[in-house]
Formats: structure tokens, sequence, C-alpha cells
């Protein structure tokens, strides 16, 4: 990562490296940052440092993290010189965290139990080997409300990350989570965000650390993401740049070496067949490409099981809608 610029601190002293850095990155989010900071401040763990990098903010956000710094002396903050952007306000805190695992949490987003912190960093204890753990979750809406609970591998267990990464890639989604559901090892996270994306940066990020160890996934939902229509996200999707983003993480991360041997004809199918029916002629080059390494009348296999099975997924997924509507979320923070 490139080295941390000058910055404008709160003037705090540098207390002894802990255990864990929790990274908030914050551009105009006072309607929800109050609560994601209260969700930091109520977990039973205390041996961590609270970063806030605030890129510019104009909507009084630095104001409130200063009310927040003066009550807790683990928080240390400071505003960007200029706008970094996401990707790159990413890399800032994280230049900056100087502890032994970093936990994300997004202005926006919440730590559901006291207990978040403590159980990814006992779960990261245990192995070694694990290199990023994450959790079952919530969608919440702009009102609290719960719209969706996210459990993309059901049971706890730790696996190898090439399966996690396989496990996303076959289904066109984010099945690891956002920043705000994962914590990592530093040590492990050297070459950062690659600021090259604009909306898969954090599962561009997430296949880099998997790539080098295990994953370890535990299934209760101990953190929740928000959705709103002024999130980046989007702002994104409005613009169309997932498009690009979608394209690349495709085409950097199905082209590893070790893919070829580790995913069967199944993965490398739903990834281009989603690919074809959501971009059409942009994914052409790419289709042509990967489509050769199929077997002859796989292509053809994999397309008429997808089609025959698809009902049954969709109920399965309204069941789970429905599910999550009619159980209110119980906040623990």
């Amino acid at each position: 990562m490139k080295p941390l610029p000058d910055i404008l601190t709160d003037g705090k002293a540098l207390t002894r490296a802990g255990k864990v850095s929790v990274l908030v990155p914050v551009y105009n989010s006072k309607k929800y940052l109050a609560k994601c900071l209260d969700s930091i401040l109520a977990q039973d763990f205390s041996d961590m440092e609270i970063l806030l990098a605030d890129d510019g903010s104009t909507d009084g956000s630095l104001e409130l993290i200063k009310k927040y710094a003066a009550k807790d002396r683990r928080i240390r903050w400071w505003r960007n010189p200029v706008n970094l952007g996401l990707a790159g306000n990413f890399n800032c805190c994280l230049r900056a965290a100087r502890n032994e695992y970093v936990k994300f949490v997004l202005q926006d987003d919440l730590l559901l139990s006291p207990s978040t912190v403590r159980q990814m960093v006992q779960a990261l204890d245990a192995d070694p080997a694990v290199t990023l753990v994450g959790s079952a979750s919530y969608v919440l809406d702009e009102h609290d409300r719960r719209i969706e609970f996210r459990n993309s591998f059901s049971h706890t267990s730790v696996m190898d990350g090439k399966t996690a990464i396989l496990h996303s890639l076959a289904r066109n989604g984010n099945y690891i989570g956002e920043p705000s559901v994962v914590m990592f090892r530093r040590d492990k996270a050297g070459r950062g965000f690659d600021e090259r994306y604009r909306q898969l940066v954090d599962l561009d990020f997430c296949f880099y650390l998997l790539e080098q160890g295990k994953f370890a996934y535990l299934a209760e939902p101990l953190c929740a993401f928000r959705r709103h229509s002024k999130q980046q996200t989007a702002v994104n999707r409005e613009s169309g740049a997932h498009v690009q983003d979608e394209l690349m993480l495709a085409q950097s991360w199905l082209s590893r070496p070790w893919l070829r041997g580790f995913a069967g004809g199944k993965v490398k199918f739903l990834q281009l067949y989603t690919l074809q029916k959501h971009y059409g002629e942009r994914a052409r080059p790419f289709m042509e490409k990967n489509r050769a390494s199929l077997k002859t009348g796989a292509y053809i296999f994999y397309w008429l099981e997808y089609k025959i099975t698809r009902p049954f997924r969709k109920l399965n997924q309204s069941l789970q809608k429905r599910f999550t509507r009619c159980n209110p979320i119980n906040y623990q923070a």
C-alpha cells in the first residue's frame, strides 16, 4: 500500500498496540453514525483502538465524531486533507491500523451483539491459518426494519478460503459479507484494497485474503448491513459502475491458475451464464475465451440443470424473506 499521508489527528497520544483495530470510514453519514458508534462502544471486548477517518463530510458528521472521541480514549479520528473516495478512505484507515486484527464497521451499519468482536477474535485465535472470519447477518432498511436474513454457509464452520471464493463466483454475488460483516488478520492485508474498483472493492479484497488461508464462518447473525437510497452501493448501481466491476472481478479471479484444478465446470458455467445474461455484448470477449474451457456439451447440460432447479431456488428465497419479515430484530447493543 501507499505510505500513510499526513493527516489531521485529534492530538491524542498513541496507546500501546492492542488486539483489534476497529475502522470506521466516514463521509456524510450523520443520520446513522451515532447508532454505528454506539454498537461499537457496547462491545464486551475492550482491547481495541477505534479509528474514524472523515473524508470531507459537510453534514455535521465531524462534530459528532468529536463528541464521541471526547467520551472514549480508544477513539482516534482525523479528517483527510482531500476527499479520497470510498476505496481510498478504506486504505487510509487500513494504513493507520496498528493491531493484530482489523474490523471495519461502515458508517451505516451495526454490530448486533455485544460479543461480535469477541467471537470473531476467538475464531482467529483458534486457528492461525484462518485469514478471514465472517458471520450471518441481517439487512436493514433506513428505518431499522429487518428486510433480509443472510446465512450463506448455514452452519458454523472453517473451510478452505478458495472454497469460499468459489461459493461466491458460482453464484455471481458476495456470499462472504460486506466489510462490516468480517474481521481479518492485518499482516495478510498488505496489498490493501484495489482502488480500480468502485463497487466490488470489498469482495475483491476478501478474495485476496481468502486466497492466503482459511475462512471461519459463524452462523449467528452478529452484524447488520443497511440499505438505503443515499449509500454508495445505490449510487453505483444507478450510474452503472457495478457493471464494469463485475466484469473485471470475473476476469481477474476466473483466470487464477489454481482455479483450473479447483473449480468444476458448474462454477464456470454459472459465472459465464450470469455475465452473458446481464451484460450481453460487453461480456462477449470474456465469454468466448472461457467457454472453450468447458467440455463439449457441458454448457448445455448445466443450462438445463439450472432451468429445472430454478423454481425451487426461487421458492426457497421467498420463504426465507417471509421468515425474515415475520421475526422482528432484537437489538442487543
